[in-house]
């Protein structure tokens, strides 16, 4: 294994594909969701004590998960749906997204590809999500604390979940 993670030609194991890509293995998917969970609680304590007291009030996924779902589809899930949702893509979707990216070609290398993960996760959420939702890009509208605190947080979440995959998948 080199060490941007990508599999080298001294490299006696051959990674599982599926129609041509990198896919993972089942302990690479446990790695990959002990990593986003680790990321995940980094975030969540990011968003609920330093956030406040520079922006105000804490970050809330499950609002703009509601929000969207209002706006789209005319219906609002519960708060208990809104936060399972987030909690699955945390742990779940954006690791094995970033998996799916960095061992398929859009590397730059560790530890970087954590840190941009984790930013273009923000992007993900209050660029795309929250336009869809009706609320402002990037909630720059919002005067940016928010918005500030968010891409601080998200790219905390995918430094740390990105490292914790990676020292797992490593040590395997």
């Amino acid at each position: 294994m080199s060490m941007n993670g990508s599999l080298d030609a001294s490299s006696s194991a051959s990674p599982a594909r599926f129609a041509g890509l990198v896919v993972p293995t089942g302990y690479q998917l446990y790695a990959l969701a002990i990593g986003g969970l680790a990321g995940l609680g980094l975030w969540e304590i990011w968003a609920s004590v330093p956030t406040p007291l520079i922006a105000g009030g804490p970050l809330e996924p499950p609002a703009l998960i509601k929000a969207l779902f209002a706006y789209r589809l005319g219906f609002e899930p519960s708060d208990v749906v809104a936060k399972a949702l987030h909690y699955l893509t945390g742990v779940i979707g954006y690791p094995l997204a970033y998996f799916l990216l960095t061992r398929n070609g859009v590397s730059i290398g560790r530890p970087v590809d954590g840190w941009l993960w984790g930013l273009f996760t923000t992007f993900i959420a209050l660029g795309i999500f929250a336009p869809l939702a009706g609320l402002p890009f990037l909630l720059l509208a919002w005067g940016g604390q928010l918005t500030l605190m968010s891409t601080i947080g998200h790219t905390l979440y995918g430094a740390l979940a990105a490292y914790v995959f990676e020292l797992l998948n490593e040590r395997r």
